[in-house]
């Protein structure tokens, strides 16, 4: 049997199995919770105790946040394995759902007053949510791989769609979670984010064998192997799982050490001051923790090229190409993540949020059609889904259902609060909308250009991350104004508009297009693992931004926060001619994959 579903034994939705557009849903709700979540995230931790939120500073939220990105990112691995060999993709799929639901649960709990000190409740919540993401992400994307055949030219715009479910749910998420959390309560905005997941989970299950037994069924050992894959197997030898348990010994004391000092706001186990060396007339302190780290990072990598080098020549360089485009992606997450911290609290502090006049006016006529528009597109699919499948999938037609007439009554109520407000005041979390929406919005317009226009993989990143710097220079230009060290401003909007839909449209070329491209040069038999590792790259991007992050106010201080957004401006374009100068010896590795 095929690893992937034949698209033609399925009913089509504009020109994609139907399968597709329920994991489209299923994965905007797991989207609507993690983004609604991590909108609220950063303004919780950084609120005054009298608003209810813990009053950390602002290095310490970036810390909390980023160890979070990382692991949200980095479980996958963990999630790809076990749906590879253990669970098939649906049952990971499910698990991870239940256990996400279960920890928005925890931290809507974690902010009652009932007394008793509830944080360790919010960080066991935040566990949850890591290991629930962990489990659900890489196969949701795998499922999409294996609905068509390896080499379909459909792969790219099937890719893309999903990822208007992906955003559909950022941006209703961020929507919602943001406002409902800023305006009245945190613990309704992390209570609702699960809400939805439990929905997205429910019409998942009812419909879960539309994905066929490729998706369900995990790599038995003892099965007929693919004709394509046989003999091309290379299992772990003693000395792999020596160097993986030794990497990985290393690896968890470095995050167990950092999520430590996050918790207990300072504190470590592992010895901060190890040694120390002279490097630039400057004597620099190594501490156990980073050692730790660059130990792990040195056996990884190591075990990553002696397994790579008994892999058979195609398939080994087309995995070469995967971790190469693998370390760009590095270069534009770590960028690009800014959006939930910094930018974050540029849009908070620095950005002149109050309009009057005509302005105001105007806000509220863009609000109201950026909260009313997307949702009608939404439900226009719901409506083509339902007739195509709701005779063999009733419930799943009934879930998605009862959860956007939620949807359309509180995103109703949000809209009449807004248009009757005596004071036109902009929401911190909007901004965050933005990037959904100009997704949501650019996205079929990516998927046509896509094919009229012959691009390559390389092609792609480097306009991407030339979009990506653009973004930032408008944010660097844009606060030329602010003196050094200045904690408030009163910079346009303008400028954060214009740095987000740049930094959307170069997301386009890249995270899409990337995920693709996984799917087509990843051997079949470990497309989730794949997945998984695709993702640990992006955690540790997510990592480096936050590390970024926590520097921003020292950098601020010295240089302003234009010269700040120059950093981000300067290195992702200097990434991107690298791998455009790749461009050829890339393709030749991928043995006809990129024509």
């Amino acid at each position: 049997m095929s690893d992937y579903i034949q698209e033609e034994e399925q009913q089509q939705i504009l020109g994609h199995p139907v399968g597709l557009f329920v994991l489209f849903f299923t994965e905007m709700w797991e989207r609507f919770s993690y983004y609604g979540m991590r909108a609220l995230l950063i303004l919780f931790l950084v609120a005054k105790i009298d608003d209810d939120g813990w009053e950390w500073t602002r290095a310490e939220a970036y810390a909390l946040f980023g160890w979070y990105v990382m692991l949200v990112y980095l479980l996958p691995l963990l999630g790809g394995w076990l749906a590879d060999n253990k669970w098939g993709h649906v049952k990971t799929v499910i698990v991870g759902a239940i256990i996400i639901t279960l920890g928005h649960a925890a931290m809507a709990v974690s902010d009652l007053h009932v007394g008793i000190d509830l944080k360790f409740v919010f960080y066991l919540g935040l566990l949850l949510i890591v290991v629930g993401t962990g489990l659900f992400k890489p196969n949701m994307s795998a499922i999409v791989g294996k609905m068509y055949p390896p080499q379909s030219n459909k792969k790219d715009g099937a890719y893309t769609i999903f990822y208007m479910g992906v955003n559909s749910g950022a941006f209703i998420g961020t929507l919602l979670v943001g406002w409902i959390g800023e305006t009245f309560s945190w613990t309704w905005g992390f209570g609702l984010a699960g809400i939805f997941m439990f929905f997205g989970l429910l019409q998942f299950y009812f419909a879960r064998s539309v994905f066929g037994k490729a998706a369900s069924q995990p790599k038995l050992k003892g099965a007929v192997v693919p004709i394509e894959d046989e003999g091309k197997d290379v299992p772990f030898t003693s000395k792999d799982l020596s160097l993986a348990s030794i990497g990985g010994f290393f690896a968890i004391s470095w995050i167990v050490d950092g999520l430590y000092s996050v918790v207990s706001r300072g504190s470590h186990f592992l010895i901060e001051n190890l040694f120390s060396f002279e490097a630039f007339g400057k004597v620099i302190p190594v501490d156990m923790s980073s050692l730790f780290f660059l130990l792990s990072l040195i056996i990884f990598i190591t075990l990553g090229v002696t397994r790579l080098k008994r892999f058979q020549p195609i398939e080994r360089d087309r995995l070469k190409v995967v971790f190469i485009i693998a370390f760009f992606v590095i270069f534009f997450w770590a960028s690009f993540e800014q959006a939930g911290t910094t930018m974050n609290i540029f849009a908070k502090d620095y950005t002149n949020r109050v309009l009057e006049g005509n302005w105001g006016l105007f806000y509220k006529i863009i609000d109201f059609i950026l909260s009313i528009a997307p949702m009608l597109v939404l439900t226009w699919v719901i409506y083509k889904l339902g007739k195509a499948i709701i005779k063999k999938y009733p419930l799943t037609i009934l879930f998605t259902s009862i959860s956007f007439i939620i949807i359309w009554i509180l995103v109703i109520f949000r809209v009449y609060e807004k248009i009757t407000a005596d004071a036109t005041l902009v929401d911190t979390s909007w901004f965050q909308i933005l990037n959904p929406v100009f997704i949501i919005s650019l996205a079929p317009l990516y998927s046509m250009f896509w094919k009229k226009y012959t691009f390559s993989g390389p092609q792609k990143f480097f306009i991407g991350l030339t979009l990506l710097s653009a973004g930032f220079g408008m944010l660097a230009i844009g606060s030329m104004g602010i003196e050094p060290g200045a904690q408030t401003a009163s910079v346009s909007m303008v400028w954060l508009l214009l740095a987000f839909l740049l930094h959307t449209m170069g997301e386009l070329s890249v995270s899409p297009v990337g995920l693709s491209y996984v799917s087509k040069l990843a051997p079949a038999r470990m497309l989730a693992f794949l997945f998984g590792i695709w993702y640990v790259f992006t955690g540790m991007a997510g990592k480096l931004a936050s590390i970024m992050a926590e520097y921003s106010d020292g950098i601020a201080e010295s240089v302003g926060l234009s010269g700040f957004f120059l950093i981000f401006t300067i290195i992702p374009f200097m990434a991107g001619l690298v791998i455009l100068s790749l461009n050829k010896p890339l393709k030749r590795m991928m043995h006809g994959i990129d024509k």
